[in-house]
């Protein structure tokens, strides 16, 4: 006869007896006693109706679901309207194109987020927010230049992006540029 409760629970495993888990030695003595595995308890929780409805079915609604709530986001980067209001000047690095200003605006927050040093950071928000400045500039001539160009302009511009497109390698210009060109198809179509 099993006399510590080590050896209750391997003669209990032995038997193919369950359930033992956190039982005193009383009770585990008693169900090695009669043979029989500890009743199951039963859960708080109430079961769930099983739906006849397929599980992919269910997923995709889920997802269009999803899709119809999120509200549509815009082909181009949009800075919110409180940021700055858009300068009646020209910027000065309003030279460069939309995207490589995206390219370095995304490198400056990176560097805000990494800076340690308070100073540095301080100068980098101060270039971070000319850099926005100007792709808002940006941004806004090329939105209403294409609105006011013909078709046979819009399908040049169009040709020289994706010559452009071409020869860039870094995925963010590609994004801008790809960006672009969606906004030049809507007018297109």
């Amino acid at each position: 006869m099993p006399t510590t409760v080590c050896d209750i629970i391997i003669e209990l495993k032995k038997k193919g007896i369950k359930g033992y888990s956190g039982k005193k030695k009383a009770e585990l003595q008693e169900m090695l006693n009669s043979g029989k595995s500890a009743p199951k308890k039963q859960s708080k929780k109430q079961p769930k109706k099983k739906d006849d409805t397929p599980s992919w079915l269910l997923k995709a609604e889920k997802t269009l679901k999803q899709k119809k709530e999120e509200p549509k986001k815009p082909l181009l980067l949009k800075f919110k309207e409180e940021d700055k209001p858009l300068p009646t000047k020209k910027p000065p690095l309003a030279n460069k194109p939309l995207h490589e200003i995206y390219v370095m605006i995304l490198s400056l927050e990176k560097k805000i987020k990494d800076n340690v040093n308070v100073n540095e950071k301080h100068n980098t928000e101060v270039s971070l927010e000319k850099y926005k400045t100007a792709y808002r500039y940006i941004r806004t001539k090329f939105m209403s230049s294409i609105a006011t160009m013909s078709t046979t302009d819009l399908n040049k511009l169009k040709k020289s992006l994706i010559v452009k497109l071409t020869n860039i390698t870094n995925d963010n210009e590609k994004l801008i540029i790809n960006q672009q060109l969606g906004e030049i198809d809507k007018y297109l179509n």
